[in-house]
């Protein structure tokens, strides 16, 4: 083989290998999305690492065909369970408690002397007409910004939206996707079942220091048949040690009467 035909040998390779690294190459927009969600995953897993308890003061409020009304919530408890919350009426008086633990979930209605439990905290409250897509651990996660704590540790497929990067979840998965904006903080979530529900996270407030928090301080959340609950997050606060069991009890006195919530026949729940 003379010189010049080895050289055209040699370019001719160059060149299918170039090809080759073309077609096989990732899109720059794809490895911008990967790496926004390992930059996001990676701090949301040294997010409060040093937590073994919380709690967060916010106020709620409720649209639906029927009703609306606004409630203040304490939310507290154990990263690890038990966690506790204390729905106030918004004159200060009790209107509900609801605990979650290792054995399920229980809702004290002080007013009627009334008590509902199921193993279940989402199978619970929505035979109480309450279909919210989470449990309370889960809620945890999302008032304190834990994502990493429910959210699938990979994702099945990116697309950039004008606001961010929308992650698709595999078909297993309860949540349907997650976008986050440009900076990889979480601003909308997907998620599955009969009907679909979604979450919107809102007001990242700066702090005096031109910073964005990384915590939502407004949660809006539609659920399946179109009722909107928002969560209005006022304080989030650490603790390094857990709460004790007696702070975590529901405050039921004798003759409360309890009901599954298991059990077959309707639920009613007192009115605000």
């Amino acid at each position: 083989m003379t010189r010049a035909s080895r050289a055209l040998v040699l370019l001719a390779t160059l060149l299918l290998l170039a090809g080759c690294a073309a077609k096989t190459a990732a899109p720059p927009g794809e490895d911008l999305a990967r790496t926004t969600w390992e930059a996001f995953r990676d701090r949301e897993q040294k997010k409060h690492a040093d937590w073994k308890a919380f709690r967060v003061d916010a106020g709620l409020s409720f649209a639906s065909q029927r009703k609306s009304g606004r409630l203040n919530l304490a939310f507290y408890g154990n990263t690890d369970l038990p966690l506790r919350l204390d729905l106030t009426l918004p004159m200060g008086g009790p209107y509900a408690f609801w605990v979650e633990n290792d054995q399920g979930f229980t809702a004290y209605y002080p007013g009627n002397q009334a008590a509902f439990t199921h193993r279940s905290t989402r199978e619970g409250l929505s035979r109480m007409g309450l279909p919210l897509p989470f449990a309370l651990r889960e809620l945890a996660a999302v008032a304190i910004g834990r994502f990493d704590a429910f959210l699938p540790e990979k994702y099945a497929s990116a697309k950039k939206r004008p606001e961010g990067y929308e992650y698709a979840f595999p078909a297993g998965s309860r949540m349907a996707a997650l976008t986050l904006d440009f900076e990889g903080k979480p601003i909308h979530l997907t998620g599955r079942g009969i009907e679909p529900w979604k979450v919107a996270f809102e007001d990242y407030q700066a702090d005096a220091a031109g910073t964005a928090s990384d915590e939502a301080r407004r949660v809006v959340l539609t659920t399946p048949g179109g009722a909107q609950v928002t969560l209005r997050i006022k304080k989030i606060e650490g603790r390094e040690t857990p709460w004790p069991d007696s702070a975590l009890a529901l405050p039921m006195p004798p003759g409360t009467a309890v009901r599954s919530l298991e059990a077959q026949g309707d639920i009613r729940i007192p009115d605000l």
